[in-house]
């Protein structure tokens, strides 16, 4: 007697992720300006073209010289804009702070000396809803060294001048401020990487990769193209490479879809490039089914299939259908049992007895014929239409309402699932088993001169 595993071709996932140094050479300086006296109206800069939402570093040689004096990074419309940094009142002392919008709503630093220049860097990405700047106010010497620096980190954008959506394209000098050296720096990616490559793909599926920039390790918001492409795949089977055209492609946007010749064990590597740097990841076919069949218990007179081994590959919600199909030495389909099984009571990665308890035909002979065990998942219910014609392409009727249907192709047999039923029908026979129980169809079930398998519309019926 022949026991067979029908499995599905799926796909395991080894991910591994690499990233190359960044050819980007330097950071792009995308403004300078230079000296600005103070004076008694605010001063807006000429911007640098267009609002910005990258990380940048805005700095300059700032003196305050009166109270609120100091500096705001401002939108196109002049509206809003990023960080205001001003020289305040606080406790009969003059001091630095960071204004949040709200009148007396200051973030406080350092005392200001009038008569001092400060070097101000502001730090961050602008125009997201929880931006984060860094600050660095250094206190300046008469002939531009460094004497003192002051850090305040981790500001958030939201308690700041700033507002969701809205980057800074300019710099307003305000009242009784003088500024020199004024550059606007944007930050470049020194390293792009995938983000959590998937961990299971599947044959004749499309994925959505992602990629991140990344600088000194860190991500980094910043607007670039990426170029995917399709780099390998290997076929384990023929242990080689075959065309990438006829196993894998990747998008534009890096939606990765897997043909569905793919074998379990073949690989597939994807580059992400931009800029000089590239990333690479490579995933392993596994398999895609469920549960991996393994071994049938028969009971000790033959006459009962009592269990099969089974190991479920991963977690899924709803029902696991276990169909058994006999068959005798002609190969003609004798007789069909199905169990459903809640698949979340099954132990994951373990292998597991699935009991069946199914009597054989009484005729069953273990010398010649046939068992085949099938596993899949079930359908969740749909409506099916009251009217077809007298004959209906069984595929189309499966899928079009939801189901689904598989070709084993030994013995010309067709395995149905819809609405928690479960069909097997043979060509060339009338006989259809619907969870288990046999019907007859008023014509045997045939294949058309266009290789569609077509059944009696009554099989619609049996599937309510």
């Amino acid at each position: 007697m022949e026991i067979k595993k029908i499995l599905a071709a799926a796909l395991t996932v080894g991910a591994v992720v690499t990233c190359a140094a960044s050819a980007y050479a330097a950071d792009d300086v995308i403004y300078e300006s230079g000296r600005t006296e103070a004076t008694s109206e605010a001063v807006d800069l000429d911007g640098w073209g267009e609002e910005l939402f990258t990380k940048a570093i805005f700095e300059a040689d700032v003196q305050f010289k009166a109270p609120d004096a100091g500096i705001t990074l401002r939108s196109a419309d002049n509206k809003k804009g990023g960080t205001s940094i001003r020289a305040v009142m606080r406790n009969d002392v003059l001091t630095m702070a960071a204004y949040g919008g709200v009148e007396g709503n200051y973030i406080y630093y350092n005392p200001v000396d009038t008569n001092a220049t400060y070097h101000i860097k502001l730090i961050g990405t602008y125009g997201t809803a929880n931006g984060i700047i860094d600050m660095v106010a250094e206190t300046l010497g008469e002939n531009g060294e460094v004497t003192e620096t002051k850090n305040a980190y981790l500001i958030l954008m939201n308690e700041m001048y700033a507002s969701s959506g809205v980057g800074p394209e300019h710099i307003r000098v305000e009242p009784n401020t003088v500024v020199d050296n004024v550059k606007v720096t944007v930050l470049k990616p020194d390293a792009i990487e995938f983000v959590s490559p998937p961990q299971t793909v599947t044959a004749a599926s499309a994925t959505q990769l992602q990629t991140r920039f990344l600088r000194e390790g860190e991500p980094l918001e910043y607007d670039a193209p990426v170029e995917y492409s399709v780099s390998s795949w290997t076929n384990v089977a023929a242990e080689q490479q075959v065309a990438l055209e006829s196993a894998a492609e990747i998008s534009d946007d890096g939606v990765l879809t897997v043909s569905d010749s793919a074998n379990e064990g073949d690989s597939v590597t994807v580059t992400a490039k931009s800029g000089g740097m590239s990333a690479e990841t490579t995933i392993t076919v596994a398999s895609s089914d469920i549960f991996t069949l393994n071994t049938a218990l028969m009971s000790e007179d033959g006459k009962t299939l009592e269990a099969v081994n089974a190991v479920k590959n991963y977690f899924v919600n709803g029902n696991a259908v276990f169909a058994v199909a006999v068959y005798d030495d002609a190969g003609v389909l004798k007789g069909c049992f199905t169990k459903s099984v809640p698949a979340k009571s099954v132990p994951l990665k373990t292998a597991t007895d699935i009991n069946l308890g199914y009597t054989l035909p009484e005729e069953f002979n273990p010398d010649a014929w046939t068992i085949e065990i099938y596993a899949w998942s079930d359908s969740a219910p749909c409506d099916v239409p009251e009217v077809y014609e007298n004959e209906i392409a069984v595929r189309k009727f499966f899928e079009d309402n939801g189901g689904a249907v598989e070709w084993l192709g030994e013995h010309e047999t067709v395995a149905g699932m819809l609405n928690g039923h479960t069909a097997l029908m043979q060509t060339g026979s009338e006989i259809v088993y619907v969870d288990g129980e046999r019907y007859t169809l008023p014509i045997a079930v045939y294949i058309d001169d266009a290789w569609t398998t077509r059944a009696h519309s009554k099989l619609v019926g049996l599937m309510r």
